[in-house]
Formats: C-alpha cells, sequence, structure tokens
C-alpha cells in the first residue's frame, strides 16, 4: 500500500518537473530530414523549397512537433562530402546562386546549427562547384511566433494542468489509503 502511495507521488512529482524542464528543450529540423543537404536526387531544384514547406517556421518558440511547442527553433545543416551551408542574404543572391555575394555567411562545417532569430526569409545555398545550380538551396519563410504560442504562456499552461494532474492523483491516492484503512477496521470488527 506505501508503495502505492509512493509510485502515485513520484509520478504526479515528475509530471510536475517535466513540465518546468519542457521550455529548456530546443528543436533541431535537419534540413533534408534523411537525406540531409546534398546535391538532390535527380538534380530536383523543387526538392528543398518541398521540404521546407512541409513546416512552419517561427521565430523563438516556433517548433511544433508532436503538440510540444518548443523554446528555440534551429536548423541543423548536416552533410557528408563536400559541401558548405552559406546564408545569403537576399532572394537575388539566392536565385543566382551568387556565390560571391557581399554578404554572406559562410558555414564549412557540417552539423552546424543555425538559430533563426528574426522574421523573414532566410536564403541558403551550397558554394561548391555547381551544387546550388543543381538545386542544393533553400529558403526558410521565419515568420513571429504569435502570442498564444509564446514559451511562458504555454509553459504557465501545461505547468498548470500538470500541477492540477498531480493534485487530483494525490487526492486519489489519500482516499484510497483512507478507504482501504475503514475497509480493513470492518474486516476486523
Amino acid at each position: 500500500m506505501a508503495d502505492h502511495r509512493f509510485s502515485l507521488s513520484l509520478v504526479g512529482l515528475l509530471m510536475v518537473a517535466m513540465a518546468f524542464l519542457k521550455g529548456a528543450i530546443a528543436a533541431d529540423y535537419e534540413v533534408g530530414d534523411d537525406y540531409g543537404w546534398d546535391v538532390p536526387p535527380s538534380n530536383s531544384s523543387e526538392y528543398y523549397p518541398s521540404w521546407a514547406n512541409r513546416y512552419e517556421f517561427k521565430v523563438g518558440d516556433s517548433a511544433g512537433n508532436n503538440n510540444i511547442q518548443y523554446q528555440t527553433l534551429i536548423t541543423l545543416f548536416n552533410w557528408t562530402g563536400n559541401h558548405t551551408a552559406a546564408q545569403v542574404r537576399n532572394q537575388a543572391d539566392y536565385d543566382n546562386c551568387n556565390t560571391n555575394a557581399t554578404e554572406i555567411t559562410l558555414y564549412a562545417v557540417a552539423g552546424v546549427r543555425v538559430p533563426f532569430t528574426t522574421e523573414g526569409f532566410h536564403y541558403f545555398i551550397c558554394t561548391v562547384g555547381t551544387h546550388c545550380e543543381q538545386g542544393q538551396k533553400v529558403a526558410f519563410n521565419v515568420i513571429a511566433a504569435d502570442e498564444s504560442s509564446a514559451p511562458r504562456a504555454t509553459l504557465f499552461s501545461l505547468s498548470m494542468f500538470l500541477s492540477a494532474l498531480a493534485i487530483i492523483i494525490q487526492a486519489m491516492s489519500i482516499a484510497e489509503t483512507l478507504f482501504m484503512q475503514r475497509d480493513r477496521r470492518h474486516l476486523i470488527l
């Protein structure tokens, strides 16, 4: 009986702890999913735009997989072989695969994580050879995080729900203990 109450108490405590830890989780979107960052299959110029259109990218807490709100959205460029991920500042440089753009941020090591901290379009190309011309480029339309998905509001709502659930579990455990003690007294009499 004591073990049962302890288990229920532990479950309730873990649920409350998870509510507070949840806000520290970051979401990684791996560009291209399992395919990664590479020259697209059949040199398809629509491969990466099609991939990016499957997701909604928001500043800050924008990732929403499995109804979980994350605090930070990070895009992961992962590759093998000879590639880069270069962020160009405008659509013209992106469309024209301008590897000589004056404003470019070059990431030359695989596994780079790029956080989206501002809304608007973020353009990335591969600067190696003709990889960009073959379709190795992606544009992210990052939108502002709406108030309803702000980390504090989401964390507060979830923590309130889990706290209430923990209280209910505790109350059920206490009630069960009281009823079990009452039943034992009736059996003894």
